[in-house]
């Protein structure tokens, strides 16, 4: 047996190792980023319903808090944020501003 014929297999083996690694590591890390989205998700619609639940019923919003709505809904919209946040977010468009 020459010494290539010795050393491969031991390089393919680790590279193998390595690789395996590797995945399980993007793997570990790709489900923390889920994880950190859905949670951000969840605050952004919780801003949102609360901002809904405090001027809706006053029947008119400022307009730095829809300026502030708007914001929150983008990023929760990029987020994958589900019709709900759309629909509070459209019920608090048609509110009249006020300054």
């Amino acid at each position: 047996m020459t010494l290539v014929e010795a050393v491969i297999p031991m390089l393919l083996t680790g590279i193998g190792g390595m690789c395996g690694w590797l995945l399980k590591s993007h793997r570990k890390e790709e489900a923390k980023d889920q994880a950190m989205e859905a949670g951000l998700r969840t605050l952004l619609r919780a801003e949102l319903l609360e901002i809904h639940a405090e001027y809706v019923p006053l029947g008119h919003i400022p307009v730095a808090v829809m300026e502030e709505a708007e914001r929150v809904y983008r990023a929760y919209h990029l987020l994958g944020g589900n019709g709900t946040g759309t629909k509070l977010y459209e019920e608090l468009k048609a509110l009249p501003s006020v300054d």
